[in-house]
């Protein structure tokens, strides 16, 4: 094009060569103005087509989310498109696999530090945090305080048998970790764990194989339903654990977010590998059930949390996958 152009231009000169000096000069200026807006044109192009391919390959993340902290992602059972999102102040959904978000609860010091939510078609939605534990049975939008017997609500890991809706497990910060067989109402204690404990995962069987990932210990794995713990850090050390989400499809898959990045583990914590995250730290995490090849994980940098997409089980990363 650009010499096809030039040529067009060399005609028009040649036809107006001898009349004057100026008319020349202003030939001269029109072809130096074309050629340097096919220039500029040429240089759009490329760069809208970087950012295109910067999206799926450098991982773009799909939305970013500006609230006061950031804290737990959770899928919905029954849409794979629906994804609930808790923080300091409440609980946003996006409809649309986390590209969206519409707030569901704006309240302050509703704080969502965990969510569970039951596989069971309308079944119930848990979230903890501090001095909070609430259920909906409404998708999200009503919630009701949950009557229980803990020793208090400052909650700092939660988590929910995939097996089993009823048998919950939570961490409550100076008191140490509790089972639920009966929807929350009543709680044992469990085996001893670090009062770091950040995020708690169950995996189902029995006895229930649950995993906790504290701040200092990395992860813990029990394969007694609790009663004993012990490490699970080979390859992942005793990074301190912001995350876990296991792989509903194929329970010995375990995913855990640190300041660092995320690491997957195959065989139910025995090793682990780091995965080519974009993020500098993975803060919150969850998997879809009826998609276990996509995960979703937010990523906060400053005071924004990033919003990334895998759909290949955590090999790559982007906007447009």
């Amino acid at each position: 094009m650009i010499a096809d152009q030039t040529t067009k231009s060399r005609a028009r000169r040649a036809r107006t060569r001898g009349r004057t000096t100026g008319s020349g000069r202003i030939g001269i200026s029109r072809l130096v103005l074309i050629i340097g807006f096919l220039l500029v044109l040429v240089a759009i192009v490329a760069v809208g087509i970087s950012l295109r391919r910067g999206g799926s390959e450098t991982g773009g993340a799909i939305a970013t989310l500006r609230t006061g902290d950031f804290h737990a992602l959770a899928f919905s059972h029954s849409n794979p498109n629906t994804v609930f999102f808790g923080h300091h102040n409440g609980i946003m959904r996006s409809d649309d696999g986390g590209r969206t978000w519409t707030s569901l609860v704006d309240r302050p010091n509703f704080d969502t530090m965990s969510l569970a939510v039951s596989g069971a078609n309308g079944g119930p939605i848990y979230l903890a945090g501090h001095d909070v534990f609430q259920m909906s049975a409404d998708g999200g939008k009503a919630w009701q305080p949950v009557k229980h017997n803990l020793p208090g609500t400052d909650i700092h890991g939660f988590a929910m048998s995939p097996d089993d809706s009823n048998r919950l497990y939570a961490l409550v910060a100076g008191q140490g970790g509790f089972q639920s067989g009966d929807g929350g109402r009543t709680w044992q204690p469990l085996g001893s764990l670090p009062g770091d404990v950040m995020a708690l995962a169950a995996a189902g069987g029995s006895p229930e194989t649950i995993y906790a990932g504290s701040m200092s210990a990395g992860v813990l794995r029990s394969a007694d339903g609790g009663r004993s713990w012990a490490p699970a850090t080979n390859g992942l050390g005793a990074r301190g654990v912001y995350a876990l989400a296991i792989d509903p499809s194929a329970r010995q898959t375990i995913y855990a977010g640190v300041d660092g990045g995320l690491y997957k583990s195959v065989d139910a914590g025995a090793s682990w590998s780091k995965l080519a995250f974009p993020g500098d730290n993975a803060i919150a995490l969850t998997v879809s059930p009826s998609q276990p090849n996509v995960i979703l994980a937010i990523s906060v940098q400053g005071q924004q949390g990033l919003v990334y997409r895998s759909e290949d089980g955590g090999q790559s990363w982007g906007a447009s996958q």
